[in-house]
C-alpha cells in the first residue's frame, strides 16, 4: 500500500505557494465535514427551483433545521497553519481537498457496486482516516491532551527555575493540535485500515443511514465485558468495527472479519447502525429526509455478562464505594490544631503573658 499511495499522494506534500490576500479570504471558511460528502444527504424531496438542503438534527432529537451542505459544518481557519511572518499555510486544507476528490470518484463506483482496485481501497482508507480525525470533537480532544502535557512541562521548568525550552515546543503542539492530528491520523491509521477486510453495507430502507458531525465510529461490541479502564477501542482488537456512512444507501464497514464486498442489509441493521452513530455524534446528526425513529435514541440495557455484574466487577465497585465513603468521612473530620497554633492560642488566653 505505502509505495502506491505515496507515489499517488506526492503532489499533496509539495509546499504550497504563499497565498495572496484574495486567496487567503477564499480559503478561510473550511469544511469540517466535506461538502462533497454531505451532498448525498440532500433531501430528495427538495422543491424544484430551491437550493438542495440537508436536515441537521440535534443529538437529542428535539431540534431540526434544514441548511445547504455548503454552509454546514464549517469553521474559520480550522486547518490553516499560521506562520510567524503572518502567512497562512494551507497544506492540510489542500491535502484534504485532494482526498475528497478521490472519494467522489470512488463513490461513483460504489453506487454501481463495482469491485474496488487496491489503489481505490487505499484511497478510501485515507478518506476514512481523515473523516475520523478532522472533526471538532476529535481535534478539541487532542488539543486538551496536548494542553495537559504542556502544563506539566511548563510547571517542571518553573519548579526547577529553568528557562522555557521544551515548553515552547509543547505550546506549538497545543496551537496546531487539530492540524497535527489529521496529519498523524492519515499517516498512521490509513495503513492499518488497509490491512483489514472492507465491505459496503447497502440498503433500500426508506430513511437509510444517517451521518453526523462525527461520522466515523470506532466501536468494539465486546468491551463492556472489560473494566472501564480497558474500554477504549483500538484497531488491533479482534472485534473492532470501524463504520462510516457513505450515502443514505451505503455504509462502509472495516473490521477483522471477512465479508463479501457488498452486502444487503434490512431496516433492523440500519436502525442499529444509526443508533450507534447518533450516540457517538458530538452535537448534530443528519437524516436524509429529516425523519427519525425511536430506536435511534434507545439507550439499551446492561447485558447480564457485563464486567459490572461479574464477581470481580462487583468486588471492585464495592471497594471503590468504600474508599469514596472513607474519603468523605475524612474530609468532614475537624482538623486538629498543630502544636504551633495550639501554643499561640494558649498564649493569647494567658493574662500573664499578655
Amino acid at each position: 500500500m505505502n509505495s502506491t499511495t505515496n507515489a499517488d499522494r506526492r503532489p499533496t506534500t509539495e509546499q504550497p505557494k504563499v497565498q495572496s490576500s484574495k486567496a487567503a479570504v477564499k480559503n478561510k471558511k473550511q469544511h469540517i465535514i466535506p461538502n462533497c460528502y454531505l451532498k448525498s444527504w440532500c433531501d430528495p424531496r427538495t422543491p424544484a427551483g430551491q437550493r438542495p438542503y440537508i436536515w441537521k438534527i440535534s443529538r437529542d432529537g428535539t431540534e431540526k433545521k434544514n441548511k445547504s451542505p455548503e454552509k454546514s459544518f464549517t469553521a474559520s481557519d480550522r486547518y490553516t497553519i499560521k506562520m510567524p511572518n503572518g502567512e497562512r499555510h494551507l497544506l492540510i486544507e489542500t491535502t484534504l481537498a485532494r482526498i475528497e476528490n478521490d472519494f467522489v470518484h470512488i463513490l461513483g463506483r460504489i453506487r454501481r457496486r463495482e469491485n474496488l482496485t487496491e489503489l481505490e481501497r487505499a484511497r478510501l482508507c485515507i478518506f476514512t482516516a481523515a473523516m475520523h480525525t478532522r472533526t471538532i470533537a476529535m481535534g478539541d480532544h487532542w488539543k486538551a491532551t496536548q494542553q495537559r502535557l504542556h502544563d506539566v512541562m511548563a510547571n517542571l521548568e518553573k519548579m526547577h527555575d529553568a528557562p522555557p525550552t521544551t515548553s515552547l515546543e509543547t505550546a506549538k503542539m497545543v496551537e496546531f493540535a487539530p492540524q497535527h492530528l489529521i496529519a498523524m491520523g492519515i499517516d498512521i491509521e490509513s495503513p492499518l485500515l488497509f490491512e483489514m477486510p472492507m465491505t459496503i453495507m447497502v440498503t433500500d430502507d426508506e430513511l437509510g443511514f444517517i451521518t453526523s458531525d462525527t461520522p466515523c465510529v470506532w466501536f468494539n461490541p465486546q468491551l463492556y465485558k472489560l473494566p472501564p479502564f480497558f474500554r477504549s477501542p483500538g484497531l488491533a482488537q479482534p472485534d473492532i468495527e470501524v463504520t462510516l456512512p457513505l450515502t443514505p444507501r451505503h455504509m462502509l464497514l472495516i473490521s477483522h472479519r471477512k465479508y463479501p464486498p457488498y452486502i444487503d442489509v434490512k431496516q433492523n441493521a440500519v436502525d442499529e447502525g444509526n443508533r450507534l452513530l447518533r450516540f457517538h455524534c458530538h452535537k448534530e446528526f443528519v437524516s436524509w429526509k429529516g425523519e427519525t425513529r425511536p430506536h435511534w435514541f434507545e439507550i439499551g440495557e446492561e447485558p447480564d455478562d457485563s464486567w459490572e455484574r461479574s464477581p470481580e466487577g462487583k468486588r471492585a465497585l464495592e471497594q471503590q464505594e468504600a474508599r469514596e465513603e472513607q474519603q468523605v468521612e475524612t474530609s468532614n473530620e475537624p482538623e486538629e490544631p498543630s502544636p504551633a497554633s495550639a501554643s499561640r492560642s494558649e498564649s493569647e488566653d494567658d493574662p500573664a503573658i499578655r
